[in-house]
């Protein structure tokens, strides 16, 4: 009896291990399930899956791995195809998904300083055109979900703001060889727009030494005695319209100098000199503020 009794200790000792063993496996598994619901939650915040239906997307870049292409955009880095629709749903994309691109990128432009302003223009309109609401109402296959609507209109007009963002620096002269700048000097990330205005706001400002002191380490005596004179001009001109249109095209005249100096900067294909880039944009940005001034007083 006693052999009885422990070959049946020892079935309930194995039961009871397969038992724990199952009950392991089957946390593991859930486990798993969880761990790979979760990556792919984080992979659709990241626009790497559509949050529509889930497949994959296109990732977007800022330039395509074509040598020949960069060699046919005069050494620039020459822009990819954006993707603004899910190839599997038509479901506009995540803003996420363009949130590391460069304006250009998104414009499908040269990173140059020398513009094509009218195609610009024209692929600013374009994208505006097929990000509106209305113009993809009945690209998708479903429409079951209101949810999915409002969501979707929401991120299209994001998409839309971010364009426009784009068109906007890249059409000002000034605005865009401070933004060229940045990028080809790494002073500030693609997506860092906190930081790119903090940069861009400074431009020819002036600084503290580490006493304390006033500085301007950038701005040549010659620049600002210039600038202090037309200056005190403006102030004696007043009302006098004859007198402030004269400043202006005088003005005008040296923007113009100062633009070709920054493009001949920003563009050179043979090196780029970093510091020869940075005073030609302080002294263009010192001109645009008398040009500002100026026209505040017509």
């Amino acid at each position: 009896m006693a052999a009885t009794l422990s070959t049946n200790n020892k079935g309930m000792m194995m039961m009871k291990m397969t038992s724990n063993k199952n009950l392991s496996t089957t946390k593991t598994n859930e486990e798993e399930a969880r761990e790979k619901g979760d990556e792919h939650q984080r992979r659709r915040r990241r626009g790497v899956l559509c949050w529509s239906c889930g497949e994959p997307l296109k990732k977007n870049t800022n330039s395509t791995d074509d040598d020949d292409d960069d060699c046919k955009r005069g050494g620039a880095k020459a822009a990819a195809a954006v993707v603004f629709f899910c190839e599997t749903c038509d479901a506009v994309v995540h803003p996420s998904s363009i949130s590391t691109l460069s304006h250009y990128a998104l414009l499908d432009a040269p990173e140059t300083f020398a513009v094509d302003a009218k195609a610009l223009e024209t692929t600013m309109k374009g994208l505006q055109k097929k990000l509106h609401p209305d113009a993809f109402a009945g690209r998708r296959k479903t429409r079951e979900a209101t949810e999915d609507r409002a969501r979707e209109k929401e991120y299209s007009e994001a998409l839309s703001a971010r364009v426009n963002e784009a068109y906007g620096k890249l059409r000002d002269p000034l605005s865009r060889a401070k933004y060229l700048f940045a990028l080809k000097s790494g002073t500030t990330s693609v997506d860092d727009e906190e930081e790119e205005k903090k940069e861009e706001d400074t431009w020819g400002d002036e600084e503290e030494d580490e006493n304390g002191e006033r500085k301007r380490e950038t701005v040549s005596p010659e620049l600002l005695f210039l600038v202090m004179d037309v200056r005190e001009a403006i102030e004696d001109a007043g009302e006098d319209v004859e007198a402030l249109m004269k400043l202006k095209e005088e003005n005008e005249e040296r923007v113009e100098e100062a633009t070709t100096r920054v493009g001949e900067a920003l563009d050179d294909e043979t090196t780029f000199d970093k510091e020869k880039a940075r005073k030609a944009i302080v002294e263009l940005t010192y001109y645009e503020r008398i040009r500002k001034e100026i026209v505040e007083r017509l």
